[in-house]
């Protein structure tokens, strides 16, 4: 395949993206109607579509191998930290929007950008090099991805609301917020619970037979709760749409201190280059010099190549929407927040359509050799 055939299907599958949430954003749903949906999202079908993928798509052979994420995770977070600390000094950033951009760059959107992506990739026929054996499947390939992706979403959430506000904090003491304004999102959250009981599961291997078993009782309360979770992403979706149409009007009470149009654009520009540049490319560096060098690392990575591929994108989506929820909490930098996400999503539309293709070539070389 050429360079023209991996656009193609990149272009393909963020346009679903783009569709659903562009209803979104025409619909403008108010902001009860979007904490509507996020709790219906939250409380039940992220949580079932983490369980009936988890579940039904890992061995524990394979849950085992899978050390590897989380670490890669933490390790390009710092990447993040780094280059929004000082490029951020170097771009005469004050010191409460450099740890705005910091989150920014460290925690990516995972959920709702990836999942469509992969779906959209894997039921192109043009992507069956990602297939790992014969007897493989496109819906086999889009779950694999999911449950890799969510190993890492859950990582998100909980350093988001941990190590996210710890770095915010000053901040937020900077501008006299009290402490109890800025607590507190409990991290044992229903999407945490539902990978914590498919894991367990996963583990228990009689466990995880009787629920992928045709024809059973335990088949069919499985098969009700992979159905909510096909629910979850339309809906993200369409939230995420909202959202962003929400924030373009920023919050006539906001507090905490404000920055110039000058500076608030080399923030932009900051967290643009750190999620779309810099921590892709040493994503990419990192998995490949394994591949090549140190195979026995990671061996899951040169037996499924979608593993590389998710972990590639996911290092290269906009900064997650809950961005915004971090400085309504802390009480700071709100409009900051909701231009960096304005900015980030509408440039990520380009800027993902030129890295996935990249990313589908990478992992088409990998598969080949």
């Amino acid at each position: 395949m050429g360079v023209l055939e991996y656009a193609v299907i990149s272009t393909q599958s963020l346009s679903m993206v783009l569709i659903i949430g562009m209803v979104g954003f025409v619909l403008q749903p108010s902001k009860r109607e979007l904490k509507l949906l996020a709790d219906i999202n939250v409380s039940v079908l992220t949580p079932a579509l983490l369980f009936a993928k988890i579940s039904g798509s890992l061995t524990r052979s394979i849950l085992g191998l899978l050390w590897f994420v989380p670490v890669l995770y933490v390790l390009l977070g710092c990447v993040g930290l780094v280059w929004a600390r000082y490029g951020g000094q170097a771009l005469g950033l004050s010191d409460g929007f450099r740890r705005m951009c910091s989150i920014a760059v460290f925690f990516s959107n995972v959920n709702t950008i990836l999942i469509p992506i992969i779906q959209g990739i894997a039921a192109s026929p043009d992507a069956r090099f990602l297939l790992r054996d014969a007897n493989d499947t496109a819906q086999q390939v889009a779950d694999r991805a999911i449950a890799y992706g969510m190993i890492i979403g859950i990582m998100n959430n909980i350093l988001r609301w941990s190590v996210g506000v710890a770095i915010m904090q000053p901040a937020a003491a900077a501008a006299e917020i009290s402490p109890e304004d800025n607590k507190k999102a409990s991290w044992l959250t229903p999407p945490l619970n539902a990978v914590m009981c498919a894991v367990a599961v996963v583990v228990v291997s009689p466990v995880q037979k009787a629920f992928l078993a045709e024809g059973t009782y335990f088949h069919t309360l499985w098969l009700a709760i992979d159905t909510c979770g096909d629910a979850c992403i339309p809906l993200t979706l369409l939230g995420l749409g909202g959202q962003l149409r929400l924030q373009l009007t920023p919050r006539t009470d906001a507090t905490g201190p404000a920055t110039s149009a000058s500076e608030q654009r080399r923030g932009v520009v900051l967290v643009l280059a750190g999620r779309f540049l810099i921590v892709p490319a040493v994503s990419c560096a990192a998995l490949l010099g394994i591949y090549a060098y140190v195979p026995g690392l990671v061996p899951l990575l040169r037996s499924d190549p979608v593993l590389f591929l998710t972990l590639a994108i996911v290092s290269a989506t906009p900064p997650a929407i809950n961005l915004m929820t971090v400085a309504q909490k802390m009480g700071v930098y709100e409009a900051e927040a909701a231009a960096i996400l304005s900015c980030a999503y509408a440039v990520g539309v380009l800027a993902l359509s030129v890295e996935v293709s990249i990313f589908l070539w990478m992992a088409s070389l990998i598969h080949s050799t």
